[in-house]
C-alpha cells in the first residue's frame, strides 16, 4: 500500500503563543522510565513545567533564548502542532523554539531590557497544523528533521559567518555571541580560530595545502587549556595574528607533513598523515610545553605525540612522589633540629628576663602546635 504524501495533512495557520503547549511525549524525553501523558493532561501546569525544565536543562534552550532576545522570533521554519483540545495545540516539531519563546521576559538573561519589537515577535507563531491520523506523528516529523533533514554546517562556515556579521555590523564579541547563542569567550574562540586559519591559508609555507579540514585545530588553539601553544606561536591579540613565523610554520607542518624522502617544489603535505590526529592533541602539546621541554623537543624531532606525552606524565608523577618523600624527610629533620636546640638552650636565656619571656612564648607556640597535631 503506497504511503500518502504527508504535506496533505498540514494546514498553515498563525497561532497565539499562549494556545501552544510543549509536548510531554516529545521523542527527546523517551527513556526507560518514561510514561505517556494523555491529551486531557497535556495542558496541566505541572506537566508543562516538567517539560519546560527538561528542555532548559538538557537541550540548550537558554542559548536559543539568548539568540531570540537579540533577533526576535525568526519564522524560518514553521512549528508543527496538533490540536488536542478546543483552541489548544501541542507541539510536534519545534519544542525548543516554543519553550524559548515562552520564557522570553522584559528583562533579558544579561540583565538588559528586551526590546518591545522582540516581545511582540513571540506573540503570534507561524505554524503548520497536522490534521492526519498518525498517533506518533511527532516521531515522524522529528525524524524527518533530525535524521535526514538539515545538513550541519562545517565549523569553518560557522566561524566565517560569525566574523562577517561582526565586520559588517561592527559587533563586539559579546554582541556577536548573543546573536548566535554563544558566550563572549565562545565567540572569541571561533573568531580567533578563523583569523589563525586565514593566516595559515594566506601566509604560511603551506598555502597550497591548507583546507577547511584543519580549521578545528586552529580554533582549539584558543581554548583555555591551550595557552602555552598560543604563547609559543606568538599570538598578538591586537592584530589577531601569530608573530612567530618559524613556530607557526612548524605547527602547520604538523597538520600537513610533507614526505622527507621526496624532493621538488611540487611536494605537498598530507592532512591524512598529520602528526596531531585529533584537535584535542593540541592540549597534549600544551602540557609538554608547560611541564617538560625535554619531551616537547622529542616530539618536535619526530617522535609520536601520545607515547611521548605518556612518558612525560609518568616521569612528572614520579618526580612529584619523590618531592613528597623529600618533604617528609625535611619535616623529620626539622623536628630533630628543634629537639636538639631545646637541649642546648644557652644558660644566659634563663638569667635574662626578656629572653626568658621570648623562650616561654616560643615554647607555648610549640606546645599548641603539638597539641593540635595530636
Amino acid at each position: 500500500m503506497p504511503v500518502s504524501p504527508i504535506f496533505q495533512d498540514l494546514i498553515p495557520r498563525d497561532l497565539p503563543l499562549e494556545s501552544i503547549f510543549l509536548d510531554p511525549n516529545n521523542p527527546r524525553f523517551v527513556g526507560p522510565n518514561w510514561q505517556r501523558v494523555e491529551d486531557d493532561k497535556i495542558d496541566a501546569e505541572s506537566i508543562q513545567q516538567s517539560a519546560r525544565m527538561l528542555l532548559i536543562r538538557d537541550y540548550g534552550v537558554e542559548k536559543l533564548r539568548m539568540n531570540m532576545e537579540v533577533n526576535g522570533y525568526l519564522p524560518i521554519d514553521r512549528v508543527i502542532v496538533r490540536k488536542f483540545k478546543d483552541d489548544k495545540f501541542v507541539v510536534l516539531e519545534g519544542n525548543r523554539r516554543i519553550c524559548a519563546a515562552k520564557i522570553i521576559a522584559p528583562i533579558g538573561m544579561d540583565g538588559a531590557e528586551v526590546g518591545e519589537e522582540v516581545l511582540s515577535s513571540v506573540k503570534s507563531i507561524p505554524c503548520l497544523e497536522y490534521v492526519g491520523t498518525e498517533t506518533d506523528a511527532a516521531w515522524i516529523f522529528q525524524g524527518l528533521r533530525h535524521i535526514t533533514g538539515i545538513s550541519e554546517w562545517s565549523a569553518y562556515n560557522k566561524a566565517k559567518l560569525l566574523v562577517e556579521q561582526m565586520e559588517q555590523e561592527h559587533l563586539n564579541l559579546t554582541e556577536a555571541g548573543k546573536r548566535f547563542g554563544l558566550s563572549a569567550f565562545g565567540a572569541g574562540q571561533w573568531v580567533r580560530g578563523y583569523y589563525a586559519f586565514k593566516q595559515a591559508r594566506e601566509e604560511s609555507d603551506y598555502v597550497s595545502e591548507v583546507d577547511e579540514r584543519s580549521y578545528p585545530y586552529f580554533q582549539e588553539i584558543f581554548s583555555r587549556s591551550s595557552a602555552p601553544v598560543r604563547e609559543w606561536l606568538g599570538w598578538k591579540e591586537e592584530e589577531y595574528k601569530f608573530k612567530n613565523p618559524l613556530n607557526f610554520n612548524e605547527f602547520v607542518g604538523w597538520l600537513y607533513p610533507r614526505p622527507t624522502d621526496t624532493e621538488g617544489s611540487d611536494v605537498r603535505g598530507n592532512f591524512e598523515a598529520r602528526r596531531l590526529s585529533r584537535r584535542d592533541d593540541i592540549r597534549l602539546v600544551s602540557f609538554l610545553l608547560k611541564e617538560s621541554d625535554k619531551y616537547f623537543q622529542q616530539f618536535r624531532s619526530g617522535q609520536d605525540l601520545e607515547p611521548t606525552y605518556a612518558i612525560a606524565t609518568a616521569e612528572l608523577y614520579q618526580q612529584k612522589i619523590e618531592e613528597a618523600a623529600d618533604r617528609v624527610g625535611d619535616v623529620f629533620n626539622a623536628i630533630a633540629a628543634c629537639t636538639k636546640a631545646l637541649d642546648e638552650i644557652p644558660h644566659k636565656v634563663f638569667k635574662d628576663k626578656d629572653l626568658k619571656i621570648q623562650l616561654d612564648n616560643k615554647i607555648k607556640d610549640l606546645e599548641n602546635a603539638i597539641a593540635a597535631l595530636k
